[in-house]
């Protein structure tokens, strides 16, 4: 059985740093969402309480962002497999961006997308970064 690799690990601090922060704060906003909908509804600047559709489908997404959040911290020391999570998650990070800018457009839905944007866009951006520097 061959040794193993010690080049197969995550040995830039900095990308490690920006792999678990990225993954902490997925999870942080799952679990929220999950735990105490109201209070992570209004930290997001949705204004109301959800229910109905609205927290099943906010829930759908806490699960999302569980499971990424999860996956990444799991391939902390497997530089290709941190690789392939922070590609995933930057994929979902742009189209959370995307669907903040969207929302934009619609008055009520301003102060969401504003706090959306201000997190998704440094997220989409860390995680290109990041990809392209494990991919090195």
């Amino acid at each position: 059985m061959p040794d193993s690799d010690d080049s197969a690990r995550v040995d830039d601090p900095l990308a490690r740093w920006v792999a678990v922060g990225l993954a902490v704060g997925r999870v942080a906003i799952g679990a929220g969402i999950w735990l105490a909908p109201e209070v992570a509804w209004k930290a997001l600047g949705f204004g109301q309480p959800p229910e109905g559709a609205a927290l099943v489908l906010g829930r759908l997404a806490a699960t999302r962002d569980l499971v990424l959040g999860g996956w990444q911290l799991a391939a902390i020391d497997d530089p290709e497999a941190l690789r392939r999570i922070v590609a995933a998650g930057t994929l979902v990070d742009a189209a959370d961006a995307l669907a903040f800018g969207l929302a934009l457009r619609e008055n009520a839905m301003r102060e969401a997308a504003i706090r959306g944007l201000a997190a998704a866009v440094p997220a989409t951006l860390a995680g290109a970064w990041m990809a392209r520097r494990l991919a090195a």
